[in-house]
């Protein structure tokens, strides 16, 4: 080809670039505010994609020219810079370098500002892995709150990320409230007029700003439609009502009850209910194959109206649903019916086995007694028993997401904490437990008795409790205690006593058993 050819050719890449210029033009222009001089422009496809998705910098929060310019600095090499960032950061926080690791960390907000994953992790390993390298509980105290002060920083660039909000949320009711030294914290933090600034001092328990914190992202997810981001409604929606709980709770761990303790359950108690009312998407389709909704309170009302349409549909034609389970029972094995009248505690493996196939086949469903109904009312028989179906689904999906979140123990310790004898009966081991701390013996036996015959009384009146594990965990401790009062006093561990079902109980859920002190070896 001659040099004509080449200069043709040339011609033509070149005007194949000018071509692709278009499309790149017309998709990646930037937008642009008016200004007096000149109008504004929306820019590019990519640019009003951003708009109208929200997702350019300026609507996802504060922009910093630094964090731009180092943007622009690495030339498309940021994940690797991050990269090499992270590694530096573990290095130094594996030599305990400090200083280093803190601005290390400022730089990796500098790449990553919008990745909120940076903000948590170094929140979590400031509040939680630095702090509990130093001996004096003050000392952790700061670098709790640094980690804290960093969460805050984050959620300037991330405006639009409830998610970080809710952290913050947890890592203040949790590491403030139930790290060892949570005593410290707990007062540390009232105190901490920095943090607060003008928060009333009323308003400073730590379990208070947690769920403060929580409110403020379910509220940002139901006012502006964001994500919580792999939070799941059934977990966030109940934090801040948690929190509540926990705020009651620890009001009579540091001796406050009376109507100030009444008061705090009282609005736990409101708040679990609202949180009851909430939508709750579940992993459930209907027919439809549309995401079923359920709300935790109506377990009961869904259980209830299954059972009122039972009635109806087994009045259509009384006996069948009998009839129908005689026929099944006919029609079992010999094996099977053996299987069924042998005690359980004498059947062996291949018994098990058959019994359970011989339940699962006695089971009349709603929708063979209502084919076995004959005449006009047949029709409204099958839907009946779809109608029941549905229900008595909803009951069971609203069950299984309540356990997730032990909902009827809370909704039952809200209501029973309000109770005269239950706050009497605390305000009595708490009396007990400082008179122990402070070596007047005789003055702890008295209101331990006093406390646990109280005790008595709740658990007569509620029953459940004496197998609830949280409960029982928290009287053996009391009980423990109690123990070794009256070993000090050299007095005998009361025989029946008087919490005896809760030991039991206690004992038969952990397979173990309470041991009792054995009488010291007489002196040689």
């Amino acid at each position: 080809m001659g040099p004509h050819g080449a200069f043709f050719r040339k011609l033509i890449y070149l005007a194949a670039i000018a071509l692709l210029l278009l499309p790149l033009f017309w998709l990646g222009q930037p937008s642009s505010h008016a200004t007096k001089e000149a109008a504004g422009s929306p820019g590019g496809l990519l640019a009003r994609i951003r708009h109208r998705a929200q997702l350019s910098e300026a609507q996802l929060g504060e922009i910093d020219p630094t964090s731009v310019a180092v943007k622009l600095a690495t030339l498309g090499l940021r994940g690797i810079a991050a990269n090499i960032l992270w590694e530096k950061a573990n290095n130094y926080r594996m030599q305990k370098d400090w200083t280093n690791f803190g601005g290390t960390l400022n730089q990796i907000t500098k790449l990553q500002p919008n990745f909120i994953h940076v903000w948590e992790n170094q929140a979590w390993n400031l509040s939680y892995n630095i702090s509990v390298e130093f001996d004096d509980y003050r000392e952790r105290y700061r670098w709790v709150i640094k980690g804290f002060d960093f969460l805050k920083e984050g959620m300037r660039y991330n405006q639009r990320q409830p998610r970080l909000q809710w952290y913050m949320g947890w890592m203040i009711s949790q590491k403030i409230g139930k790290a060892d030294e949570h005593k410290q914290f707990r007062r540390l933090f009232k105190e901490d007029d920095d943090f607060h600034g003008t928060r009333p001092l009323a308003l400073r328990d730590n379990w208070l700003v947690g769920k403060e914190w929580y409110e403020k992202a379910v509220e940002m997810v139901d006012t502006q439609g964001l994500s919580m981001m792999g939070k799941s409604p059934l977990i966030y929606r109940s934090s801040a009502p948690m929190c509540q709980m926990y705020y009651g709770e620890a009001l009579e761990k540091d001796g406050t009850f009376g109507e100030v303790a009444k008061g705090a359950w009282a609005t736990a108690a409101a708040e679990w209910s609202r949180y009851g009312n909430e939508d709750i998407p579940t992993s459930y389709t209907d027919e439809n194959d549309e995401t079923i909704i359920i709300h935790l309170n109506d377990q009961e009302r869904e259980e209830a109206e299954a059972a009122k349409l039972i009635a109806r549909l087994d009045a259509m034609q009384p006996g069948l649903r009998e009839k129908l389970k005689a026929e099944k029972l006919a029609a079992l094995t010999p094996a099977q019916r053996e299987a069924l009248d042998t005690p359980v505690e004498k059947r062996t493996g291949r018994q098990w086995e058959l019994a359970g196939q011989a339940e699962e086949t006695l089971q009349v469903t709603h929708n063979e007694v209502a084919r076995r109904i004959t005449g006009p009312q047949r029709k409204e028989a099958l839907a009946l028993a779809k109608e029941i179906v549905r229900h008595e689904n909803l009951a069971t999906y609203i069950r299984r997401y309540r356990d997730i979140v032990n909902f009827v123990s809370w909704r039952k310790r809200a209501a029973l904490e309000q109770t005269h004898d239950m706050l009497e009966a605390r305000r009595l081991l708490y009396q007990g437990d400082r008179a122990y701390a402070e070596g007047d013996l005789m003055r702890a036996r008295e209101v331990y008795t006093q406390g646990l015959q109280t005790w008595r009384k709740v658990l007569d009146a509620n029953p459940e409790l004496v197998k609830d594990i949280t409960t029982a965990e928290d009287l053996m401790e009391v009980i423990k205690r109690y123990r070794r009062l009256l070993s000090q006093l050299d007095e005998p561990f009361p025989e029946p006593f008087i919490l005896q079902d809760v030991i039991d109980a206690y004992e038969a859920e952990r397979g173990t058993s309470e041991k009792k002190p054995q009488p010291a070896p007489p002196e040689s």
